[in-house]
């Protein structure tokens, strides 16, 4: 059977400890639009627009001490999302004055596309992807 998808979105969940931080993060430093709140009684969700989609940052009101294994991409499991942006020199020196960790710095992997991979307060890798001079170039505009 095939998933009969009723949106182009995708929304993902991101777990934290430290809200205040990781609201910062999301918001003011890569410039997220915030949608609102939710409260679920065991936790407390924060929405943000990411594109068609949206990056949900949860905060449980019991401490959570399980985690991902931090660093590299090279492990089982989801590791790491995807943002693309045209600001990508912007963004990268933003994180860098926040106290964040740039990862990976901006670095060309084709003519005219650029990556970075950068760290939320929380250690959860985000890569930031700037390929729209590779796709004004192409023949059919992207």
């Amino acid at each position: 059977m095939t998933a009969k998808l009723s949106s182009d979105a995708i929304e993902i969940g991101v777990v934290v400890r430290d809200a205040d931080r990781s609201l910062e993060f999301y918001r003011d430093v890569l410039g997220l639009p915030y949608l609102g709140d939710l409260d679920f009684g065991v936790a407390r969700m924060w929405r943000f627009q990411a594109g068609t989609s949206v990056v949900k940052l949860l905060r449980f009101h019991e401490e959570v001490t399980a985690a991902n294994p931090p660093g590299e991409v090279n492990a089982a499991g989801y590791r790491y999302m995807s943002l693309f942006v045209s600001n990508i020199d912007d963004l990268v020196a933003e994180v860098a004055q926040f106290g964040g960790t740039v990862a990976i710095p901006v670095t060309e992997f084709q003519p005219g596309s650029r990556f970075a991979f950068v760290e939320d307060p929380e250690g959860n890798r985000i890569e930031l992807l700037d390929v729209a001079a590779a796709a004004a170039g192409a023949p059919d505009g992207g």
